[in-house]
């Protein structure tokens, strides 16, 4: 507030307790005075920004009004009013006082316009009018840091930048500058010097809930979960009642697949802010995900209850109808939804997949290539152009040969623990459907995709390695290995370990150094179908997941791939069993016999019972957790076929694999248009 001239003794005496700090007394004498001074103008004023300041605006307000309709002219009565009538949440009102006043040339007036235009959302006008304030006067960070929000809002990230700098360069220690500075760099894609500017504002402010819930979100944004939790916890203790802290905390707990701890927090954001919309979107993700629709279901109906935002409720209805096949309507439901509290990703995914089950497969691969163009602008995967593991791969190629294998020494390895089983293959080949059997055996111990052999592999420091390893080095990356898995999920006496990772069978040098006696399976499925389910999946990325977000990269990536296993099968005495997806399908009981037998495991009729196994695992963590909760279906069996025409260039790279696995070709005789390989 602006404080006015003041003239009478009587309001010299509410002035001087003021200036002494006693603002309630200011005000009740104020008051006093009024009974007998009503229409003293000073006196309107004075009292009605003392009733402003202790929080009765209603009051302040209704004397302020007073005061000018006394004095028209008084632009400073003029101004706390605006600014009261702003700070009850009336910007209507304040603009119909503003547009009463001539703001020309005045950079405090025009700057609270500005405020006023951003409150009624009349982005460009506001912008206008920081940009005229900015004109007369500089050196104003507080309409700097104004103008950058409003760009921001507009949609241009670098004029927030730029404004934001200004802002900072007047005011290098405030840290809501600071913040406003790193939302604006990170919706630049300038993620690392997000991360900074955040840092900063959290160093300087870090009892302020706000600033540490933006530096958590980053941190979780760039793939630093763990750290994350720190800072969000920080936040927590600061403030119990705010749902947006709760949220981020769930989500960087499931960053690492603690998601019972995430649903926790979900659930804790819901009871401290039972209208947070988003805590309903990420709570209805996570029970979708874990196979629990009765439980989704009571969510919904609490939504409604607490009438959450109508977008949000239709989102989290549409997983609901997707899983009980009520399809059509399901799609209906998501395409209806544009709120920022729903990742475009994964509501692009839901089109997507709702779209192929309907058979509109000209929707479905336009909203899938959304989803992959939405996850090569985050932050993770800004690391990787999605080639950089088919390169990886062919260095493999080039180092395992025969040659190489023939200088590997003699080494006596330890025969205990037995060796696991590896099933591997490609991604999407049927690695979740055909563990979940195997885990319905009781003497099996099925090891979900856990980088196992990745820590082993960066203890030695590269496969390149092997042919140094002699036996004492060999058994202490053995033993490496059981150290980690005993540490993870220890396996009780007696059962067989199968550990499952699909492209761990880019690490079939290391398995048979360490495990030569080991077993592989192999699970087969088209190409084609393996690769377009891949594009087709939002998967964590990392190197080797970026390359599916693009159709051409993940073809090539599966051609090397399927290369290296080949070659990997020529140069070691590998014992393998490979399991078609298709046939699995086809006739469950015949292929998993089949499977058994080369385990040497008694048949077990309880294998069969997949469902009931999959819905004791509860959350599983591949993109397959849907499907394996249903009767065995042959709708993705030789589902490329409806997208022929999208993977038009890629058929060339893809028809020699279907071919050598006996699929039959792809291409029309004597075709080969498109791109080679």
């Amino acid at each position: 507030m602006v404080a006015p001239q003041f003239r009478s003794s009587s309001t010299a005496d509410v002035v001087a307790l003021y200036q002494r700090g006693d603002i309630k007394g200011a005000r009740d004498l104020g008051e006093k005075l009024l009974d007998f001074q009503s229409s003293n103008p000073t006196l309107l004023h004075l009292v009605g920004m003392l009733c402003c300041q202790t929080g009765d605006l209603a009051r302040g307000i209704l004397l302020l009004e007073r005061c000018l309709r006394q004095t028209p002219g008084d632009m400073t009565a003029r101004l706390n009013l605006v600014r009261a009538l702003l700070d009850a949440g009336k910007p209507e009102q304040a603009e119909a006082v503003c547009a009463n006043a001539d703001v020309t040339g005045n950079p405090e007036w025009l700057r609270l316009h500005g405020d006023i235009l951003k409150c009624l959302q009349q982005f460009d006008a506001a912008g206008r009018a920081y940009e005229a304030a900015l004109t007369i006067n500089t050196g104003d960070f507080e309409a700097w840091n104004n103008l950058g929000n409003i760009r921001l809002e507009n949609g241009d990230p670098d004029g927030a930048i730029a404004a934001f700098e200004r802002a900072r360069t007047l005011q290098p220690e405030s840290a809501l500058i600071l913040t406003n500075l790193g939302k604006a760099l990170a919706a630049g894609h300038q993620y690392s010097e997000s991360l900074v500017e955040l840092q900063r504002a959290a160093q300087l402010a870090p009892q302020d809930t706000n600033t540490l819930l933006e530096f958590g979100r980053m941190m979780n944004r760039v793939g630093r979960s763990r750290e994350a939790l720190e800072v969000l916890g920080a936040a927590a203790r600061l403030d119990r009642s705010n749902p947006e802290v709760f949220v981020a905390i769930g989500l960087a707990f499931a960053q690492f697949g603690e998601f019972d701890r995430a649903e926790q927090a979900y659930r804790f954001a819901i009871e401290v802010g039972p209208t947070f919309a988003q805590a309903y979107v990420n709570l209805g993700l996570l029970l979708e995900q874990s196979n629990r629709v009765e439980q989704l279901d009571e969510l919904i109906a609490a939504a409604k209850a607490n009438r959450i935002a109508r977008d949000e409720l239709a989102y989290i209805e549409a997983l609901s109808l997707f899983r009980k096949g009520e399809l059509s309507e399901a799609l209906q439901h998501v395409r209806s939804t544009h709120s920022e509290s729903i990742d475009p990703l994964v509501r692009q995914q839901l089109i997507g997949q709702l779209a192929d089950r309907l058979g509109d497969a000209d929707t479905a691969f336009a909203a899938f290539t959304a989803m992959n163009r939405a996850m090569a602008r985050d932050p993770t995967a800004l690391a990787f152009d999605g080639t950089e593991h088919t390169c990886f791969v062919e260095g493999l190629t080039a180092v395992t040969t025969s040659d190489w294998y023939s200088q590997w020494p003699r080494i006596n390895l330890e025969t205990t623990p037995p060796s696991p089983v590896f099933l591997v293959g490609f991604p999407r080949s049927g690695t979740t459907l055909l563990d979940t059997v195997l885990m319905g055996h009781p003497d099996t111990h099925v090891l979900e995709e856990e980088p196992l052999l990745a820590r082993v592999r960066d203890m030695l420091g590269g496969i390149e390695r092997l042919h140094e390893v002699n036996t004492d080095e060999a058994n202490a990356l053995r033993r490496r290995y059981f150290q980690e898995l005993d540490s993870i999920s220890p396996v009780a006496p007696g059962k067989l370990v199968i550990d499952k990772l699909p492209l761990n069978v880019l690490r079939t040098p290391l398995i048979h150094r360490l495990f030569p006696d080991a077993k592989f399976i192999f699970a087969a499925r088209h190409p084609c179908d393996a690769v377009l389910s891949c594009f087709m999946q939002n998967f964590k990325i990392n190197q080797a997941m970026a390359t599916f977000l693009d159709i051409r990269n993940a073809s090539l990536f599966y051609d090397r791939t399927l290369a290296y296993w080949e070659q990997c099968q020529h140069v070691f005495p590998l014992n393998v069993h490979v399991i078609r997806y298709e046939s699995m399908v086809a006739d469950m009981e015949v292929e998993v016999r089949a499977l058994i037998d080369f385990l040497g495991l008694p048949w077990d009729d309880r294998m069969l019972d997949y469902q009931r196994t999959a819905a004791d695992r509860g959350y599983i963590r591949t993109p397959s957790y849907s499907q394996v909760t249903e009767r065995v279906y042959s709708r993705a069996k030789g589902r490329w076929e409806r997208y022929r025409a999208h993977l038009q260039d890629v058929l060339p790279i893809l028809s020699p694999w279907a071919e050598k696995l006996g699929y039959g070709p792809v291409l029309p005789l004597g075709g080969s248009e498109g791109a080679g390989i």
